[in-house]
């Protein structure tokens, strides 16, 4: 079999595709090697270590790993495969590994993300530099980026992690709240989780109408490199504000089973994150907001909207069901939850196993 380098860099990015590795070690002679947050020469700034998680769960489909990545031949693969798109030096050393492959390894990289896509994007600017082919969600992302190179280079393999929603039934437990940056920390977007966020989204007034517990989930950021604060002040905080307001509520931040955590959602307030589509594809209620991070796939979303009309919003889709044109356009195989194999499919026919 070929052999393929599976490159993996931040967990939250990685965590899309590693449903693949089963059915990628049928087809390739697997090696991994990890790199920043993902590899051990850093401490995990969280309640879980999801590193021990992915090793668990792994593990026992690659050959070789690796934690060093100045210490491998490049030349000795026939695929590399990043789990990103961007290059970060050192760090995330992807057009290092990039320039030492051999001339015909074939390498593939993936959306960073629900970013506003221009020719500037990752996607198009490390073109020949990253990869030779990069992974999208979907047709809406190629639409606004093949326009600045060819179709051949982007390839639909929409979210495989998200294929095991079909596996969760809805149980309306929560209102969810997902979260990118917080009032107490570095503010990279005006919409930040706070004491102004809860009273302006009328969160309490929410739980009193549906009587469901508030749920807020909290990013991951590694203090090394994306200079977050430590865990336990990010939770303790989100906690006070929670009090401070009387809602009945708690905060996650590292979980072992995402897809769990969103099936348990009544209906789900975030900003425009990779993870909002999850509940959108169960047809739960989601309502993302303006400020929070990129708009990026969310523009013609029904439930992108005003922070004033967010009741209004969930209403509306309550009755409306699940938007299935939107998540069609959106997330290859979403619809049906079969991205795992679209993405697997891809990859043979560029690679020719």
């Amino acid at each position: 079999m070929k052999k393929l380098l599976f490159v993996v860099s931040v967990y939250r990015q990685g965590e899309r595709i590693h449903p693949i590795i089963p059915l990628l070690s049928e087809h390739f002679d697997l090696s991994l090697l990890s790199v920043h947050q993902m590899s051990y020469k850093q401490s995990w700034n969280g309640s879980i270590d999801m590193r021990d998680e992915f090793h668990k769960k792994y593990d026992s489909y690659f050959k070789t790993t690796y934690d060093d990545w100045s210490n491998i031949n490049y030349s000795d693969f026939d695929v590399i495969l990043f789990d990103d798109c961007r290059d970060k030096g050192y760090e995330i050393p992807t057009k290092i590994i990039y320039s030492s492959k051999k001339a015909n390894t074939k390498v593939f990289a993936n959306q960073h993300g629900n970013r506003d896509l221009t020719k500037n994007s990752f996607e198009i600017d490390h073109y020949k530099k990253v990869f030779d082919y990069c992974f999208l969600f979907g047709e809406f992302q190629k639409n606004r980026l093949s326009k600045f190179l060819g179709d051949d280079v982007f390839l639909l393999g929409g979210i495989p992690s998200n294929d095991n929603l079909k596996n969760y039934e809805r149980t309306n437990e929560n209102i969810l709240v997902i979260t990118n940056f917080l009032e107490n920390e570095r503010r990279v977007f005006p919409n930040v989780f706070g004491d102004n966020f809860v009273k302006k989204t009328k969160l309490y007034d929410l739980q009193q109408k549906y009587g469901k517990k508030v749920v807020v989930k909290i990013k991951n950021r590694d203090r090394h490199f994306a200079l977050g604060n430590p865990y336990n002040e990010d939770i303790d905080f989100v906690k006070s504000v929670l009090k401070n307001n009387s809602i009945d509520g708690d905060v996650i931040q590292d979980v072992e089973d995402d897809n769990l955590m969103i099936s348990q959602a009544h209906s789900v307030i975030g900003i425009s994150s990779t993870l909002c589509f999850k509940p959108i594809q169960m047809g739960i209620p989601t309502v993302v907001l303006d400020g929070g991070n990129f708009i990026g796939s969310f523009e013609n979303f029904n439930g992108f909207c005003d922070i004033n009309e967010i009741q209004n919003n969930i209403e509306t889709q309550i009755k409306r069901g699940r938007d299935i044109e939107y998540i069609k356009n959106i997330i290859e195989g979403g619809v049906e939850y079969n991205s795992t194999m679209e993405y697997i499919n891809k990859i043979i026919e560029k690679v020719g196993v």
